[in-house]
């Protein structure tokens, strides 16, 4: 009989299901989707390589109840920041920020193409949680187009360039160096989409790189920027 986690079966349950989540999340930022087999995942998390199939039928099942936590926990984040602020080009930052943030947090953006590698179905699932953190982005840029902040131009379009320019970006582990990422990114893609530049101080440059880096190293790569980490490949839903 499996080793039971928690004080009752339903603590159990979910507490499985978390470690399987953040078992997919770990995997997620050292391969490719496809290439994850159910039986690494379980191992990942500690759980018996039959016992797994109690809580998820495929590993696309799994990939998809992770997105639905992982979008959720986004909209709850991005409700406390935006809760008070009314500046709408502050609201933007704090969108990129937690945006960024989120990615980070669960790797997103070091997956492949999700949805070249899963059954249409699931696909279309994917879809449908892009759509709805969409959708937070769209309201905030259709409001900073009527107020004047920034020129009237085709919505749908501008959420999709913003979200690939996130979504391209893996932020450092260093605070300092993740700081100063998300000001940079932050300003591009505020400037990018038409604010004002001087509203969009760029943060102060970084110190050279090292005599002797590589070129192709993490902090040396031809076109990258100091204190942004190129992705693999970035989350395409």
């Amino acid at each position: 009989m499996p080793k039971i986690i928690g004080s009752t079966l339903a603590d159990h349950r979910e507490l499985t299901r978390q470690h399987l989540f953040d078992a997919l999340s770990e995997l997620m930022a050292e391969r490719p989707f496809d290439s994850l087999t159910m039986s690494e995942i379980a191992q990942r998390a500690g759980v018996g390589r039959t016992a797994v199939y109690n809580h998820f039928a495929d590993k696309e099942s799994l990939l998809l109840a992770f997105m639905n936590q992982t979008v959720a926990q986004f909209a709850d984040l991005l409700t406390d920041a935006l809760a008070g602020e009314d500046d709408v080009i502050e609201r933007l930052r704090i969108y990129i920020r937690a945006h960024l943030e989120w990615t980070r947090r669960y790797h997103l953006p070091q997956t492949m193409n999700l949805r070249s590698e899963m059954s249409a179905q699931a696909g279309s699932h994917l879809r449908d949680h892009a759509h709805l953190v969409g959708r937070v982005l769209a309201g905030i840029l259709q409001e900073a187009m009527d107020q004047g902040r920034i020129p009237s131009q085709d919505t749908r379009t501008l959420v999709s360039l913003v979200h690939g320019t996130l979504t391209g970006q893996r932020l450092p582990e260093d605070p300092r160096r993740r700081e100063r990422a998300v000001l940079l990114i932050q300003a591009f893609v505020l400037r990018g989409i038409g604010a004002e530049a001087a509203e969009q101080p760029l943060p102060a440059l970084a110190p050279a790189f090292p005599a002797g880096t590589p070129v192709g190293s993490p902090t040396g790569a031809r076109g990258s920027v100091p204190g942004i980490v190129p992705s693999r490949a970035a989350l395409s839903i």
